[in-house]
């Protein structure tokens, strides 16, 4: 290892802090994919406002994990911070754009495979109240 790039253990470390800065990052800007694949999230009258603010959130995280990759690399001499956080980035954008594009709705009466139905509703007063079953998260 020269003294302007990281040897592998810091590459590792330095990619481990970037993945979860971009955790904190989106999770500050973006609500989280359960959310939004929610039936609560696509059922709503403010559905495209939400997007849009998901698109937003998006671009927010984006630009300051990318920030953060740019500097890191720039003081390293090093590309594996940036090249973290860029694919790091493209994982979130993917997983908000799926959820968005792929609501819970669709599963409904699915079977998670431990036989339990990971979606049930309840229905109190006219108003859906979605509950989880903590099995049906992991299993799904």
């Amino acid at each position: 290892m020269d003294g302007n790039s990281l040897g592998t253990g810091n590459r590792l470390a330095i990619t481990a802090l970037i993945i979860g800065e971009a955790s904190g990052v989106f999770a500050g800007f973006c609500p989280s994919w359960f959310t939004v694949s929610s039936p609560f999230f696509h059922e709503q009258d403010a559905k495209a406002g939400n997007i849009q603010r998901i698109r937003w959130g998006e671009i927010a995280a984006t630009s300051i994990v990318m920030a953060t990759g740019g500097a890191m690399t720039y003081i390293s001499k090093d590309p594996v911070p940036l090249v973290a956080s860029a694919i790091i980035c493209v994982v979130f954008i993917g997983g908000y754009e799926y959820m968005i594009a792929h609501p819970a709705t669709g599963d409904k009466g699915s079977d998670n495979g431990v036989g339990v139905s990971s979606k049930n509703v309840i229905e109190i007063e006219g108003a859906h109240v979605a509950t989880d079953v903590a099995a049906g998260i992991f299993f799904a």
